[in-house]
């Protein structure tokens, strides 16, 4: 099953038991399901049923002599898209400085759909409740920085709190993030830090996450470089071991502008797609944690068990406890079998054990049946998804081809250069390195993207009139996110030059088809089979699919301030959310000057999925 979330921390020794913390955490969040989980056993290994949809399973290992014990609860629940199973461990062994840890992982094992590959929704998680119970419960530690549940406030006047928060910033031995952000000067301290938390609820126990007000901006500021500012009504997270001499450590540690969350906020309250868009870098340097080689092989030995208790459990064709009285598992993960009431006499006994057997080998049956059905419709999902790889690596290997012979004609252009430079007498000049190239790299993720939109300056010829920039944030969390950002910054380097190109040639009237046709020297382009010029006529006459393009422009361009958008350019090929960029040209005598862009995100309906 794909992993989805990992929370993983150590309890200082002198905290308490974190054995019987987190029992008694485990049954109060059991507990909110019903009697069934109530009655989970915590003191020994067992299997339960909680509900036709929803089982738990406990593991417990006790070694009294060496001062062991390890306690697993796993938990799995039915649900439409798919087995969501958590799994919470606790380990308490002498041997393992500081002697307790714990950590909760969750997997999905998705259900098969109907749907494309990558049309299928993505799947929504949320850190487990337990997860947050626990951190709440304990002094837990990402090595020997705190990791709070939520948010903590850190005011300048407070030297151990900002020495805690700069310390954390540094350390070695941390492996989750930590995520900091400035109190805007509109919001109270305890507002933000309100809002924040809503926020990073998605990022409950991957991620410590601080709050500083003015006065602690400022007192962090001087102690960090300028490329790790924490921006007031921005958000920086910092990843696992921060460099700070290092300035190319820098821009790998996302930065969230104020401009981008002033689009998402109005005062204290924030939008959903903040929270998903922080919890991404989060989530995968939370999923990235192995776990250390000690704690490793205890979670080997917990899955033998686990194991071993399944089996255990299905081939006697029992779940677990299921009313007052019912069936569990007693020490040492023995399954406990209610006295079976049967006739008198042997023959009474061997024919009830019979049909126990034949029922048991019955349900086996059964489930062996669905999971071969339920294979081998992922099996065919797998094909399609294959066919289309293959049809998108062709497309790719030939856009590889095309650099790659770009390249080659620069390096030898270069080359030619240089030699005509030495041929004139000038061995100086021949001999001089290029400077660094003052392009900034490319935005990677689509929050990268859009800090680079909102900045102003990158793109001057470019105007966006995006209004819904949740269009935008559906492209996150995609294994595609980083080809769909790529191909929007080059086709937005393309645009931003076509209108350069005819600022500087005016009357030109060369259309962006042909400017990218013809790829002028100096000026940026993309494949010209990425653009789309037009839409259908029954787009175009469509009434309801006609108003999807029209789009945001100033009254300048036109007085009713929407103007239809049928230029675009493709982001992909693949079927599914198959990304488009819309986009207005007012170029020429008398315009503007500008591009509008007015539309970024999946593919618009069109006559086949209207």
């Amino acid at each position: 099953m794909p992993l989805v979330y990992r929370t993983l921390a150590s309890v200082p020794e002198d905290d308490g038991d974190l054995v019987a913390a987190a029992s008694a955490v485990f049954s109060r969040w059991l507990s909110k399901r019903g009697n069934s989980g109530a009655r989970v056993d915590f003191t020994c290994s067992g299997h339960y049923e909680l509900s036709n949809r929803s089982r738990a399973l406990v593991v417990r290992h006790d070694n009294p002599e060496e001062g062991l014990t390890f306690l697993r609860l796993t938990t799995e629940s039915d649900k439409p898209d798919g087995v969501w199973r958590t799994i919470a461990t606790v380990v308490v062994d002498p041997e393992l400085s500081p002697g307790q840890h714990l950590w909760i992982d969750m997997t999905v094992d998705a259900a098969p759909r109907e749907e494309s590959p990558a049309d299928q929704p993505r799947l929504d998680v949320m850190p487990p409740e337990a997860a947050r119970m626990l951190l709440q419960e304990v002094a837990a530690r990402d090595g020997a920085q705190p990791l709070p549940a939520t948010p903590r406030i850190v005011r300048g006047r407070d030297d151990a709190l900002v020495d805690t928060l700069v310390s954390a910033i540094r350390a070695t031995d941390r492996r989750l993030a930590v995520v900091a952000t400035g109190t805007p000067r509109d919001v109270t301290v305890a507002g933000w830090r309100e809002a924040m938390a809503g926020a990073l609820a998605r990022s409950t126990g991957m991620c410590a996450g601080y709050v500083l007000d003015a006065a602690a901006i400022e007192r962090v500021g001087a102690l960090l470089p300028r490329g790790l500012d924490i921006p007031p009504g921005g958000v920086r997270t910092f990843l696992p071991a921060v460099d700070v001499a290092d300035e190319g450590d820098h821009p790998r540690h996302p930065r969230m502008s104020p401009a981008t969350l002033d689009t998402a906020r109005e005062g204290d309250r924030i939008r959903n797609w903040v929270g998903a868009a922080l919890s991404r870098r989060v989530r995968e340097t939370a999923l990235e944690t192995g776990l250390p080689a000690p704690l490793a092989a205890v979670d080997a030995l917990l899955d033998e068990e686990a194991t071993d208790l399944r089996l255990r459990a299905l081939r006697r064709g029992e779940r677990g406890p299921t009313g007052p009285g019912g069936r569990g598992s007693g020490p040492g993960g023995q399954i406990r079998v209610p006295a079976a009431r049967h006739p008198s006499g042997d023959t009474g006994a061997d024919d009830f054990a019979a049909v126990q057997e034949r029922d048991a080998q019955e349900q086996l049956t059964q489930r062996l049946r669905e999971e071969v059905k339920r294979q081998s419709a992922r099996i065919a999902e797998l094909s399609e998804e294959r066919q289309a790889l293959l049809a998108e690596t062709a497309d790719l290997s030939e856009e590889v081809e095309a650099a790659r012979e770009q390249l080659r004609a620069a390096r030898f252009e270069a080359r030619w250069l240089r030699e005509r430079v030495r041929e004139e007498g000038l061995f100086r000049l021949a001999a001089t390195h290029a400077p660094p190239d003052p392009q900034q790299r490319p935005p990677v993720t689509v929050r990268e993207l859009l800090d680079r939109i909102t900045d102003g300056s990158a793109l001057p010829h470019l105007f966006f009139t995006i209004e819904d920039h949740d269009t935008v944030h559906e492209l996150e969390d995609s294994r595609k996110e980083t080809l769909w950002v790529t191909r929007a910054w080059e086709a937005l380097l393309a645009l931003n030059d076509y209108a350069r190109y005819q600022f500087d040639n005016p009357g030109s009237g060369l259309g962006f088809h042909s400017y990218l046709r013809e790829t002028p020297d100096g000026y940026q382009v993309i494949p010209v089979k990425r653009l789309a010029s037009q839409e259908s006529d029954y787009v175009r006459n469509r009434g309801k699919l006609n108003e999807k393009r029209l789009f945001r422009v100033p009254p300048e361009v036109e007085p009713s301030g929407r103007v239809p958008m049928y230029a675009h350019i493709k982001l992909d090929i693949e079927y599914g959310i198959c990304p488009r960029l819309y986009f207005y040209p007012d170029l020429g005598p008398g315009t503007t000057n500008r591009v509008y862009i007015g539309y970024l995100g999946r593919h618009l309906p069109v006559q086949q999925s209207n």
